[in-house]
């Protein structure tokens, strides 16, 4: 299995500010320490990762994505940047 320290999620997208502040909350809650063991160096982005979830589900109604009025979905790479593949299933209902 490959390692994910990538994920989905949606937030308030009507305020930049947002994107910076879960940033630094991310960065003082899960500092990458001296002290894990992981040989690659990122557990931070595992931990980061572990709390956000690998996948999302939502809403399409008449081809569109349904969301809060001030949401939009981002896709965060919490070991990048690097080039990443994301699947999207679409599954009828």
């Amino acid at each position: 299995m490959k390692s994910r320290v990538s994920t989905p999620t949606f937030y308030e997208n009507a305020d930049p500010d947002v994107k910076i502040d879960l940033n630094r909350g991310y960065a003082e809650s899960f500092p990458n320490k001296a002290s894990y063991v992981h040989a690659e160096g990122n557990s931070d982005a595992h931990l980061k990762s572990s709390l956000t979830g690998a996948s999302e589900t939502l809403i399409i109604a008449d081809g569109k994505l349904i969301l809060g009025i001030w949401q939009s979905v981002y896709f965060w790479d919490f070991d990048g940047p690097r080039n990443r593949r994301f699947h999207v299933k679409i599954i009828g209902g």
